[in-house]
């Protein structure tokens, strides 16, 4: 340990500072991460690392803390990543960092920011891992015992507590590329597949999210327009608000689902599953579920722009 952080070895800095870089930004300074040897990719921008590394070593005391602050404050991670003509001409993969990057976010982050805009993620930090629904075909190949399912608010705590089965992934984290834990890996692959879709659309998690969401919204703004809540929603899941033709679209949706739902309270109900109420209209709660639905499943909402 004292021969990695001793000031005259500089590649622990070096590596962990391209490590949190591609966290960042998606994209690492060296692209072999796994290999700062000479047969590995030289660095993007070679002084900056060194400078970076330097710098965290001396200034910074090790604070990965402060490394992150000081990236994320900096002019170069604040950029808008809108594609621009004249740099896909100059620099088409971005590597000169002229934009920002675009990128979706990790598996256990997708689940995160559904139960978070839903008001159901539960923040508790440390304790037992959480045993997430996984179907029998999936826990059948697996010789080990599981746990059960989480019950309770522990069933929304974050991704990073899910129980980890080497034999068994949850599904959910394997189809947004979650990588296993027979092996090691550098650097995670990031797909995107018809797949994935079908899954924030579907799986109940999400659909668990959509429910609660509906809920939380009527009973916030329970005497408002339906552009207001509209607009609530929006600012809530993606901090901005619907363009004239979003607005459009959704609200004729929203008139269209209450008017399906209206004709059938008992698929209403089951359609909001434990998270109906008494206290709302079924067809007006299910109505609004079916657009939070929809815009739980925007690739805006789960890409960092």
């Amino acid at each position: 340990v004292d021969w990695l952080f001793t000031d005259t070895h500089p590649s622990t800095a070096r590596v962990t500072v391209n490590k949190v870089w591609m966290r960042l930004f998606g994209k690492p300074l060296v692209h072999t991460v796994q290999d700062f040897g000479s047969r590995g990719e030289q660095s993007t921008h070679p002084l900056l690392l060194d400078w970076m590394a330097g710098w965290w070593q001396t200034d910074a005391g090790w604070s990965l803390k402060r490394l992150i602050k000081w990236i994320v404050m900096s002019d170069t991670y604040q950029q808008s990543s809108n594609h621009r003509l004249e740099l896909k001409r100059v620099d088409p993969n971005n590597r000169l960092l002229a934009r920002q990057n675009r990128f979706r976010v990790e598996a256990e982050i997708i689940r995160d920011i559904s139960l978070q805009t839903a008001g159901l993620l539960n923040l508790d930090i440390g304790g037992p891992a959480v045993f997430p629904p996984i179907p029998d075909s999936v826990l059948n190949q697996s010789f080990t015992k599981y746990g059960g399912n989480s019950k309770g608010r522990d069933r929304y705590r974050r991704g990073i507590y899910t129980f980890f089965r080497r034999t068994a992934i949850d599904p959910n984290m394997m189809i947004f590329d979650c990588p296993d834990a027979s092996a090691s890996r550098a650097m995670r692959d990031r797909s995107n597949n018809a797949l994935q879709a079908m899954t924030t659309l579907n799986n109940e998690v999400f659909l668990e999210s959509a429910q609660s969401w509906s809920f939380e919204l009527l009973q916030t703004l329970p005497n408002a327009t339906d552009a207001i809540r509209l607009n609530h929603a929006f600012k809530i899941a993606l901090s901005r608000e619907p363009s004239p033709d979003e607005k459009a679209q959704l609200i004729g949706m929203l008139g269209d689902a209450r008017v399906a739902f209206e004709l059938n309270e008992e698929q209403a109900l089951e359609y909001l599953g434990s998270h109906g109420s008494k206290e709302i209209i079924p067809g007006e709660q299910a109505a609004w579920m079916t657009v939070l639905r929809l815009i739980l499943n925007l690739d805006e909402f789960f890409t960092r722009e």
